[in-house]
């Protein structure tokens, strides 16, 4: 006798209940983002130690199994038996991660974060003599015009442009510089639960090193009670899906971003451009972001130049545009390769909702996210279209004969 969970009626009836809550949940979402939002921030910070080891170890993976892999079949005749042999690999392994994260952690501290307060310093005490040294040199430029017309109006506009960047500076970017160093100062830097929040990540970053394949044996055995074979084997093929997305796409973009940075920082060396090691940072930092990324960096980036010499910052944007081009077409395809399947145009689609949803962490894992579900739902498609028997190719649905000036039924 079947028991009533195994019950057809039944499982049809639960569907439809699990439908339903799904539905309402989704609304009250929709409806109150903005306390939803609020309240995800506020888990998040919660459980932020376990999103920095999770991290951690998600990015330390490819280096930690490359190690296991060595010095297991390395010592493995040295050890009485295999296990033995496995588990050393694995301390040898832990340990070289954990001095991997310190070394990543005290390097940024102790070679880039002086840099980094060395150059907004000066900048910060360079910036009026930098301002009124520019007009001086519009004054000039606009003094050997013959056109006195023109001149006078470019005058007048400078002299408003001026004042608007003066006003900006004084009202809204040195109280906000000031209340963002405070924040950063008081919250991420010498604030016990910031260390305690990053040294717990890094616990937690061993335990999930070192448990992984455990943590998988787990979660395929609850999906595998709840669901049958063939479902079973789809989720599992979901998650390596996404597992293979997600860790192709972050890795090679953050390989990406370090090249260029190295790149930028040789470049500005070169030409001898000012603040070399505070723009490379910030450079490499935005060219996480895909499409974006680069214009991001290099706005605030140029203005900093500007300060300096206009005719640097000109040349700090012909090598912006050089750099992005060689990412573009040579560096990112050969290190990305086609890790997403999307287009430009859904690339950009992704990067603007998941940006305008959720900040910086949107605009970054939007892409291989809609890369997910981009594929899943083309694959449903393609189910179905193959169901009926019709073309799977899109463009086998092309109609080119629309531009047919004959033609009478097109708009």
């Amino acid at each position: 006798m079947k028991k009533f969970w195994e019950n057809r009626y039944f499982r049809f009836g639960l569907t439809l209940f699990l439908t339903g809550v799904a539905i309402l949940i989704f609304a009250q979402i929709t409806l109150n983002f903005g306390n939803f939002r609020i309240g995800l921030k506020k888990l998040m910070r919660i459980i932020s130690p376990f999103i920095y080891g999770f991290v951690m170890a998600y990015l330390l993976t490819p280096i930690y199994n490359y190690v296991v892999r060595k010095i297991y079949h390395g010592s493995k005749g040295k050890f009485k038996s295999s296990a033995s042999a496995f588990k050393f690999a694995k301390v040898i392994a832990s340990i070289l991660s954990v001095l991997i994260i310190l070394g990543f952690v005290f390097g940024l501290i102790i070679l880039i974060v002086p840099q980094v307060v060395e150059s907004a310093t000066t900048i910060s005490q360079n910036m009026p003599a930098r301002l009124e040294q520019l007009n001086g040199t519009i004054n000039s430029f606009l003094a050997g015009l013959n056109n006195h017309e023109l001149a006078e109006q470019l005058t007048i506009l400078t002299d408003n442009a001026q004042q608007y960047l003066i006003d900006w500076v004084r009202e809204t970017l040195i109280p906000g510089v000031g209340n963002y160093m405070q924040a950063l100062t008081s919250r991420v830097i010498v604030t016990l639960r910031t260390v305690m929040n990053l040294v717990i990540g890094i616990i937690v970053c061993v335990y999930f090193l070192n448990g992984k394949e455990q943590f998988k044996a787990q979660f395929r055995k609850v999906v595998r009670s709840f669901n049958s074979q063939k479902l079973s084997d789809e989720v599992f093929l979901f998650a390596n899906y996404t597992n293979k997305t997600f860790g192709n796409f972050i890795n090679g973009k953050i390989i990406d971003s370090f090249i260029i940075g190295i790149l930028c920082f040789i470049l500005m060396s070169i030409f001898r451009m000012p603040y070399p090691i505070l723009i490379s940072i910030i450079i490499g930092i935005t060219n996480i972001i895909p499409f974006f990324g680069p214009f991001i960096g290099a706005i605030p980036s140029a203005f900093i130049i500007l300060l300096v010499s206009p005719l640097k910052a000109l040349y700090f944007l012909i090598l912006i545009i050089v750099l992005q081009q060689f990412d573009g077409n040579i560096l990112g395809p050969r290190i990305l390769g086609s890790t997403t399947g999307l287009s430009s145009f859904w690339v950009m689609f992704a990067i603007i909702v998941g940006g305008g949803l959720f900040g910086f962490a949107g605009m970054l894992l939007g892409v291989p996210i809609f890369a997910v579900l981009y594929f899943y739902i083309g694959r449903a498609i393609r189910r179905r279209l193959k169901n009926r028997g019709l073309p799977e190719n899109t463009d086998d649905y092309i109609d080119f004969n629309s531009y047919d000036i004959n033609r009478k039924d097109v708009l």
